[in-house]
């Protein structure tokens, strides 16, 4: 079946991509996830290197390399490769007609890129040769030759061994340094020389490959102007007489949806002046420009932004915030003192356009049709009994609607305006029944009023329907902005959003050789300083970076007054606040993710923060940006299964059902499908649970996605992402305040590539384990995890002990394939821990041993297999500590011997041998369980159990779950092994 990366490039390629890039996609592409996914390219653990680096003779320099390769931050080698190989494939679309790539060429350059670093790939296999040095020429092509047939080239391109000397040229030849070895003389001889033309390997595909190479090195898009990188990149361009020039653009720090807009704001607008970006970071973006490129003037850049942010872009397909404002999705929450409206509505929208558009709002936000407010609201005002009655009839959610919407545009642009209740009263036709001054009762904040002029109204038209009503208060608000504006009694209105948004670009976005105002510290600096001092609002996410205002429950989405900074010791109470930058993220989550305000903190999100290990190139960030858009909720039950059907490979992830495509978005195609993830966010919900609950599934995830797409993940219930990119820390995967289920599992909270596979199968055996045999279908019982993850690392004998548990529970047999799994899990799970490895091993060992005497049938009680090592567990537990150990062994190998000649002959093989002499075959069965007992008590009781009693007894059924494990184990393979011999 194709994989997940597979997949999701085939499906995002254009349809006018070369048919050789889709043959590599489908062909190669799976084999490189097996043998490059959890291999580091860059970064990687110290240890794991210093390991292999000892392993291959290299004691002098090894703690040294490994330090400074472990310094970096990881990047596997499969997207090495992938993101290489692409960029260098999309430079070739810039080659000019006399160097434009032939078919063969293509396939060179997709093959010798694939191989460029196989010294890396040596390393990573933990081999204890060496990799090839440049001048082991045979040992290069030899090593290129196995790679390629590893790799699948043969379906690829059937004759490559033809070109395998093309091959490894290029593999070994790809960076232009010290490394290398580019003379043509040294890899031609009498045997072997290139079918194609040497010059076109030196001249054109070596800079494509090294363009590709240096590219996938590069960490920060300034890094073109900053480093050396560079200079190599604009080298390789003058090399292949490509007229382009590298320009870039980044933000200095990730916010999530915010700076993902701007990124693509900013894309979408360097398109318009014919720019092409070729690499994407979580911070910015390369691009391809005209040689005689003119920058932009910022004003005009920071325009199309906020239009785009706003507005949205038509021509990409991107929806802006404006559109869900007037729908009532955000800017507005309804409480019970009515609707409130959020400061930035009013920033984002004239006086008149928002009048006008508030019957839409109040049509959404007032949909209380079984209860509606008005009956209630009628019990406060002096009433006679009469006239509450009369109103009574037109008392439902067609008054409470007209009854807000009076009241939100009066308290919002018409407070203090007499003139308006007079309108409202005459435009309702009740200025004859009603005076103003019974509209304007009010008590705890609430104006009751309103309601009897409402209830009044619908009882004077009773046959309104509410659709009717609806496009009633459509025509009312339009009247009410007309005579508004014709009477000058609107505000002129101020956009303080907008202002700090203009600020906040011309201190975080930076454009190539275009000048940026850089951050005011004093600025800063003082605005922190005298929120202290006045107790003025400090925006709870960034700190006092901004200004901030009060936190308002219609922008954030956690509850108002939390996140808070500390107090100082003898202070007074800090006012925590939010700024305009992360109101404006507060309601895009609002937005993008249907989540209402105030509300997302009860269902304990746990927040998916995913970067790419240093770049992606186009089609990789596409990809990506795929998957996150549908990635469904998943289903720890379905991972089991395939994860089980895969036999416990890391294979059978792949083969997850990870995408939803139903699931785009409360309004459909709510996202742009072509707003790219720079830094991909995502979140997890548990509404109800417990924070073991909330981390399960993302801590899956947060091991999963970089094993298949080959990013970084951060995990974290914080809303504000950790790093601003993946240069700022170092590791693949980090999870950022986990519940105590990953403490007790001892699974560190920083991994890098090599920790990948064993910490996820160690997760796997965890959750499969507790989800066979303590979950009750279909409630997974998380609640109860950390005492599976307790038993588990406490003793590996506890598999079997939780299995035995379940079996118990519902009251039937292990079968085989029980038998297989369960065995299978405890050799997971034992994987690098050597006393785990030693104590499973024994047990094992120590029923091979009783199993010489004794054998029952599988299907037979508990009691009946465990007999001999229950025997020997109860005469080590109940003889007297002063007896000697000798003796203690002869009386429980003769008490065993008894116990023995008490079962059915056929339960004793070495008896049934009739083969030999009965008095030989009664030796060697006396012999065999004095070879039993004494393994007892020297190594379980002595050894393993230290000769403390009170341990041993502590641990009896532990050791019995095991060994009854161990026994089905081994019948079961002795039985597999004789239907073997059988079919032979």
């Amino acid at each position: 079946m194709p994989t997940l990366l597979q997949t999701l490039l085939i499906e995002t390629l254009p349809e006018n991509t070369d048919p050789i890039l889709h043959s590599f996609i489908n062909t190669v592409l799976p084999a490189m996830e097996g043998e490059f996914g959890l291999i580091p390219a860059l970064g990687g653990s110290e240890d794991a290197h210093y390991q292999t680096l000892v392993k291959q003779g290299d004691n002098r320099y090894a703690r040294e390399n490994a330090q400074r390769w472990a310094a970096k931050p990881d990047q596997s080698l499969l997207v090495h490769v992938l993101n290489g190989l692409l960029t260098a494939w999309n430079l070739s679309a810039y080659l000019p007609a006399h160097l434009q790539l032939q078919e063969t060429e293509k396939r060179l350059l997709c093959l010798g890129l694939t191989l460029h670093d196989y010294n890396k790939y040596v390393r990573g296999q933990g081999e204890e040769q060496p990799p090839p040095k440049a001048h082991e020429i045979e040992a290069i092509i030899n090593l290129c030759g196995e790679l390629g047939e590893k790799l699948a080239f043969s379906e690829f391109w059937s004759e490559w061994r033809e070109y395998l000397l093309e091959i490894a040229f290029l593999a070994q030849n790809t960076q232009f340094s010290i490394d290398s070895n580019p003379i043509i003389s040294n890899w031609e001889n009498s045997e072997r020389e290139f079918t194609w033309d040497d010059r076109r390997l030196s001249d054109v595909l070596r800079h494509l490959l090294a363009f590709g190479d240096v590219a996938v090195h590069i960490g920060d898009p300034a890094d073109i102007v900053t480093t050396t990188k560079g200079d190599r990149l604009r080298d390789h361009l003058d090399w292949l007489r490509i007229p382009r020039k590298l320009v870039y653009h980044r933000l200095r720090d990730c916010r999530g949806l915010i700076t993902n807009q701007i990124h693509n704001a900013v894309v979408n607008f360097s398109r318009q002046q014919g720019w092409e970006p070729i690499l994407y970071f979580a911070q910015g973006a390369i691009y391809l420009t005209p040689p005689d490129v003119v920058i932009p003037e910022i004003a005009d850049i920071e325009t199309a932004i906020w239009q785009s942010l706003i507005q949205g872009d038509v021509e990409n397909n991107q929806q802006g915030l404006a559109e869900y404002f007037q729908r009532g999705d955000v800017g507005f929450v309804r409480d019970g003192k009515g609707i409130k409206v959020a400061p930035q509505t009013l920033e984002l929208f004239t006086t008149a356009d928002l009048i006008r558009l508030l019957p839409e709002v109040v049509q959404i936000k007032v949909a209380n049709i079984k209860t509606p407010a008005t009956p209630k609201r009628l019990e406060r005002l002096n009433l006679t009994d009469t006239e509450r009655q009369f109103l009574l009839q037109g008392a439902d959610i067609r008054a409470d609607r007209l009854a807000e919407l009076i009241i939100l545009a009066q308290r919002e642009f018409f407070a203090g305006c007499e003139e308006y209740t007079t309108w409202i009263l005459t435009a309702l036709e009740l200025a004859n029944h009603i005076s103003p001054q019974q509209t304007q009762f009010q008590s705890g904040g609430v104006n009751y009023g309103w309601y009897q002029v409402a209830a009044q109204y619908i009882v004077n038209h009773p046959t309104l329907d509410e659709e009717q009503v609806k496009d009633f208060l459509i025509s009312l608000s339009d009247r009410l902005a007309t005579w508004a504006e014709e009477n000058n009694l609107l505000q002129e209105t101020s956009s303080p959003t907008h202002a700090a948004f203009v600020d906040y670009l011309a201190q975080y976005l930076e454009i190539s050789e275009l000048r940026h105002q850089p951050a005011e510290f004093s600025q800063e600096l003082a605005a922190y300083s005298q929120a202290k001092v006045t107790n003025q609002p400090i925006c709870s996410l960034s700190g006092g970076e901004s200004e901030a205002e009060d936190q308002l429950d219609t922008v954030v989405l956690f509850k108002p007054q939390q996140y808070s900074n500390k107090n100082a010791l003898g202070g007074g109470r800090i006012k925590r606040g939010i700024s305009k930058i992360w109101s404006l993220e507060m309601l895009l989550r609002q937005a993008f993710w249907a989540v209402p305000s105030g509300k997302l903190e009860d269902q304990q999100p746990v927040f998916l923060y995913i970067f790419p290990a240093y770049v992606y190139s186009p089609q990789v960030a596409v990809a990506v940006r795929r998957l996150v858009k549908q990635l469904k909720r998943v289903n720890l039950w379905e991972v089991r299964n395939h994860w089980l059907k895969a036999g416990m490979q890391l294979s059978g992830l792949q083969n997850l059902s990870w995408r939803d495509e139903a699931e785009a978005g409360r309004y459909g195609d709510s996202y742009s499908h072509r707003d790219l993830p720079f830094m991909a966010i995502t979140y997890t919900t548990t509404r109800g649970k417990t924070t073991t609950d909330a981390w399960v599934t993302p801590a899956f995830l947060a091991l999963a996605l970089p094993i298949l797409l080959g990013v970084k993940v951060v995990a974290t219930s914080s809303p504000d992402p950790l790093y601003a990119s993946d240069q700022e820390f170092n590791e693949s995967v980090k999870l950022d305040g986990a519940a105590g289920f990953w403490q007790i599992l001892g699974i560190s909270q920083n991994m890098r590539i090599q920790d990948l596979s064993p910490v996820i199968e160690r997760l796997l055996v965890a959750y499969s384990l507790h989800l066979d045999f303590r979950s009750s279908p279909p409630d997974a019982r998380w609640q109860s995890f950390n005492g599976t993850a307790r038993n588990l690392v406490t003793d590996v004998l506890n598999v079997f002990a939780i299995a035995n548990e379940g079996f118990r529970e519902t009251k039937r047999e292990p079968s085989a394939d029980d038998v297989q799994k369960i065995w299978n899990y405890a050799q997971l799970w034992i994987k690098g821990d050597v006393k785990m490895q030693q104590k499973l091993q024994l047990i094992e060992r120590l029923v091979r041993e009783y199993r010489q005497f004794y054998q029952v049938k599988v299907h037979e009680s508990s009691h009946a297999i465990l007999l001999p090592i229950a025997k020997a567990l109860e005469i080590i537990l109940t003889v007297p500590e002063q007896i000697s150990r000798e003796d203690i062994i002869l009386q429980g190998a003769g008490q065993l011997k008894d116990a023995i000649e008490r079962q059915e002959p056929y339960k004793r093989p070495l008896i049934m041998d009739k083969s030999v002499e009965f008095t030989t075959r009664q030796e060697q069965e006396l012999r065999a369980i004095h070879t039993f007992m004494t393994s007892c008590f020297d190594d379980l009781f002595l050894g393993v159990y230290l000769g403390d009693r009170a341990l041993l007894q502590e641990n009896r059924n532990r050791i019995k779950s095991g060994a009854e494990f161990a026994y089905r184990w081994l019948a079961l393979s002795d039985k597999q092994t004789e239907t073997t011999g059988a079919t032979k």
